[in-house]
């Protein structure tokens, strides 16, 4: 399972990391604040980095413009060398704070909104002109050494330079005073001034003494001003600080940037698979990669900002790209990072996407690193994390088919509901409680799988009336469609439809729950005492809200829910369909309308495509199984023409998936084809489609898993070319026996009830040559069909048991038994059958006398007949 975002980007300041005061000449560049987001992801909230501290900036130096004096002419008599060298010993001036420059950044997908703020100084470029000064005759002026941070330097003796005012413009808004060094009187040699480049030596930058004609008539003009702006009240205009430009923050604003355009159009990416738009995806999303990389490579970052930049720029690689050997470089630098500076759980966070990682191209290999990850959280005594890393060895091994991963994924189940029972955590008891179920009815092949999967349901429900678990509609939910399932997979009709009343009760009322999430997230609390010793830097897996530690999960959205239930209802209500006002094909209805809707206006989330290509995936999927479903209760009540409508929709929708379309819906396809075909009488083309290598009946298939499509599917195909072979002037006739004997090694021990009652009718129609067998067979088949209350069958045996018992006998039993048969015909609402029990009244009433109601019954036949296939209107 992939994981949400966390909370919302608010984590409490105590998290924040500071630098430590260093030297002017030992600072790095550091960001002031940034929001930062996993995936999922994947709709979340961010990161957040730190505030670093703002260290002293050099001294500007003076251009080639006009000096601006704003200060008393005096101050400008003599200036001294002044040195702007970060290293030298010379004095050095510190520069007047500059204003923090902000950048915001928009959402991120996935990742909520990620905001770079930063205020840090940069030194600026300084470009001196040629200066030729003429000598002028110059006073000394005496001056104190003035203290200057970082250092506090010893006064140098310096010479003053007489010369004539050049024009020259500061870098700064305003002109830095300083008080010069006190100095001899010298007479200044002219001397001239090249532009020195940017080095750590020393540069001695000269400022000429303005003329004393020069000092009064800016002093007439000074004086001036400042009177008018006292009469008026006005204060002397400011000029704004220009802020400098840092590009590591540039980047990581510009790399949200790119990302956020990407992934807000990730569905319709996903849904209309052109090839223009998936170009101007990954190249926005190769834009942002950059940018991100860049920040790595360029800058030298605080440990926490580099831990949680490596781990966003490893999500996306194994999230977007094929470059996993990148990604686990980035995280195996960023765990290594983490495990240096004490990032617990940061360090947790890159090695759960690690382990993730390496499931894709080694599934042994990431099995044994969550195992060792386990181990250390273990003896840390870190139970969050514990229940984090084995909820996910649950899920790799879960989705193996092998049966010792089953068993290994069951003993850390347990592991986690014990811990969580001494914890106190109910969400958590309940959660593996719920998945154990689960576990049981996928993976399970002991007869006893479905008890147990109610065992595990029933410690589930224990948990249900908890505060804990009452607001997390998810999680009820959940309990709610496993609990249906086991009592389907144990053919308790009665008691899954009295299930279903409740989970469709249940799903009414939280309609409007404001716990549901875009992305199908949802979190469970944890107890403080699972709540681990370091900061909640944890991405998309723990999360704090309201001081509460949450334990987070992805499944599926509100929309998708609902529409998955619209099938569970439609399924547990099929067997009634045909006499209860086709309430099954009106949840198929209802659920295929929603998911129409969601392929032509759906619903805007902002994810990466991959993750909208997963869930498109999964609809479509879902949407085959809802048309599937419509063609098989079609065929229950002999709609052949809205049966091959379905179909062919169905096999559009098919081509549409390609090579993702599973298997199970393939074969379920095959066998609907073939089913239809010799229900209209095109023996051949059904036959063909029962052969098919899609439906063969392999000897890999195991023959005690209850949960095996694909095998049950061939079952089925195997019993319809029985059908059609057993007429003895077929061809393929000679092949009966051993296709008889393939069948009879799956259906005698099958936990299929469906299976088992097909079968046994089957083999009656077959063996002939046994009256008690055939008896027998009989009697199983009706036993089997009336547990699961299935029409058709239980019609179709009665039928069979009237023909082949009561065919041309005159008396009341032989009556009873074809009136039985016409009516579980009528109540399957079956056509064909109803024309043939029809019939088989009519002669055995004939026989009786009563040739008035023969009439009517043999009439009304025949109209039903009327409408069939031309193949099926045969005489008897």
């Amino acid at each position: 399972m992939s994981f949400p975002p966390p909370h919302n980007g608010q984590y409490p300041p105590q998290y924040m990391q500071q630098p430590p005061n260093l030297p002017h000449h030992q600072q790095t560049i550091h960001p002031q604040q940034l929001l930062y987001n996993s995936n999922v992801n994947p709709s979340g909230s961010p990161y957040q980095y730190g505030k670093p501290v703002v260290y002293p900036q050099p001294p500007p130096l003076p251009s080639t413009s006009p000096p601006q004096f704003t200060n008393s002419p005096s101050q400008y008599a003599a200036q001294p060398a002044v040195s702007v060298a970060g290293n030298s010993r010379s004095p050095v001036l510190p520069p007047p704070t500059p204003a923090p420059s902000t950048f915001y950044a928009a959402p991120s997908p996935n990742q909520g909104n990620q905001a770079y703020t930063q205020s840090t100084p940069s030194t600026p470029t300084v470009q001196v002109s040629s200066l030729t000064p003429k000598p002028v005759a110059a006073k000394p002026v005496a001056a104190k050494p003035v203290a200057a941070k970082p250092a506090v330097p010893k006064p140098v003796a310096s010479k003053p330079v007489a010369a004539k005012p050049v024009a020259a413009k500061p870098v700064a808004a305003k002109p830095v005073a300083a008080k010069p060094v006190a100095a001899k009187p010298a007479a200044a040699k002219p001397a001239a001034a090249t532009p020195p480049a940017p080095s750590p030596q020393p540069v001695q930058v000269l400022i000429p003494a303005p003329t004393p004609e020069v000092q009064q008539k800016l002093q007439r003009q000074q004086s001036s001003k400042k009177q008018g702006q006292r009469q008026n009240g006005q204060q002397p205009p400011q000029k704004p600080a220009k802020s400098p430009i840092d590009y590591q923050v540039l980047l990581l604003a510009m790399a949200d940037e790119y990302l956020n355009a990407a992934h807000s159009h990730g569905t319709m990416v996903a849904l209309l698979r052109r090839e223009m738009e998936m170009d101007e995806y990954y190249k926005l999303v190769a834009t942002g990669l950059g940018c991100l990389e860049a920040v790595l490579k360029n800058w030298r970052l605080q440990p926490r900002v580099e831990a949680l930049v490596r781990l966003r720029y490893a999500r996306i690689l194994f999230e977007e790209t094929d470059n996993n050997l990148e990604a686990e470089t980035a995280l195996s630098k960023g765990i290594d990072l983490c495990e240096r500076n004490r990032m617990l759980d940061l360090k947790y966070s890159m090695q759960h996407l690690l382990a993730r990682m390496l499931h894709k191209t080694n599934p042994k290999a990431s099995l044994k690193n969550v195992d060792k990850t386990i181990q250390e959280v273990e003896a840390y005594r870190h139970s969050a994390w514990e229940y984090a890393f084995r909820f996910l060895r649950v899920s790799l091994s879960l989705s193996s088919s092998a049966h010792q991963d089953s068993v290994s994924a069951l003993q850390h189940l347990h592991k986690i509901a014990n811990m969580a029972s001494r914890n106190g955590d109910k969400a958590v008891s309940a959660m593996s409680a719920i998945i154990e179920a689960l576990a049981h009815l996928q993976q399970g092949s002991g007869f006893d799988s479905i008890e147990q999967a109610q065992r595990a349901v029933a410690v589930a429900r224990s948990h249900q009336l908890n505060d804990e678990l009452r607001h997390i509609p998810q999680l009820t939910t959940l309990v709610q469609i496993v609990d249906i399932c086991c009592s389907l997979l144990d053919y308790d009709i009665n008691q899954s439809s009295q299930k279903l009343k409740v989970m469709q009760d249940l799903m009414d009322e939280r309609l409007n729950d404001s716990n549901w999430r875009s992305d199908g997230s949802f979190s469970i609390p944890l107890n403080g005492k699972s709540a681990g010793p370091s900061s909640i830097d944890t991405g998309d897996i723990l999360q704090v809200q309201s001081g509460t530690l949450l334990l987070s999960f992805n499944w599926l959205p509100q929309h998708d829910l609902y529409a998955l239930c619209y099938f569970l209802s439609s399924i547990t209500l099929s067997c009634k369909n045909s006499y209860d006002g086709r309430k099954a094909e009106k949840f198929l209805q209802e659920g295929t309308r929603m998911l129409k809707g969601s392929f032509k206006a759906p619903q805007e989330i902002t994810e990466s495509v991959v993750n909208a290509n997963r869930r498109v995936e999964w609809r479509r999927t879902l949407y085959c199984n809802l048309l599937i479903q419509q063609v098989f209760l079609s065929c229950g009540r002999t709609d052949w023409d809205l049966a091959i409508k379905t179909l062919n929709e169905l096999h559009q929708e098919a081509q549409e998936l390609g090579d993702q379309l599973s298997d199970t819906i393939k074969c379920l396809m095959e066998y609907a084809a073939g089913a239809i075909a010799q229900a209209t009488g095109d023996l051949n083309t059904a036959l063909s489609s029962f052969r098919s290598p899609l439906l063969s009946l392999s000897t890999t298939f195991s023959k005690t898993a209850r949960n095996d499509p694909r095998r049950d599917i061939a079952i089925l195909a195997a019993l319809n070319t029985i059908l059609i072979l057993r007429d003895p002037t077929h061809p393929s006739h000679p092949d009966l026996p051993s296709l008889l004997n393939a069948v009879d090694s799956f259906c005698t021990g099958s936990p299929n009830k469906y299976i088992q009652a097909a079968y046994y009718l089957v083999c009656a129609t077959v063996q002939t040559e046994s009256t008690i067998q055939t008896k027998q067979y009989l009697q199983q088949a009706l036993q089997s069909a009336t547990a699961i209350s299935n029409s058709q069958i239980t019609c179709m045996t009665l039928t069979f048991m009237s023909w082949k018992y009561f065919r041309g006998v005159v008396g009341e039993q032989a009556e009873k038994s074809a009136r039985a048969g016409r009516a579980m015909a009528k109540k399957a609402n079956d056509r064909l059958w109803v024309s043939v029990t029809d019939e088989m009244l009519a002669e055995t009433l004939e026989r009786q006398g009563k040739n008035e109601e023969s009439k009517g019954v043999r009439e009304e036949g025949h109209r039903v007949m009327m409408g069939l296939p031309p193949a099926l209107k045969r005489p008897m």
